[in-house]
């Protein structure tokens, strides 16, 4: 109920926005004003977390890689997940 509220209230101020010139030049210096400068600093904030994230990925990638290349998963499965997860319990150690 609340939702469609908003959705109609979004779709109305959308419409007016684009019918209305000086709306849309006020719309448009508000996102360059607060909008832009909000998302940088955000982006700013994440990108060493999303850094350190894709590190992690591509070293649990490597490390899978090397546990496939000494255990087969289609030959003997259950080694397989042994030897990864005591590789991952070893790194999660460090």
């Amino acid at each position: 109920m609340v939702s469609k509220l908003f959705y109609k209230l979004a779709k109305l101020a959308v419409g007016e926005l684009a019918q209305n010139p000086e709306l849309q030049a006020r719309a448009a210096k508000i996102v360059k004003e607060r909008v832009v400068p909000g998302a940088i600093t955000g982006w700013e904030k994440a990108k060493p977390k999303l850094e350190q994230a894709k590190d992690a990925a591509v070293s649990a990638t490597k490390d899978v890689a090397e546990v496939v290349r000494k255990n087969d998963p289609m030959e003997d499965p259950k080694k397989f997940l042994s030897e990864a997860s005591r590789k991952f319990r070893e790194k999660g150690k460090r």
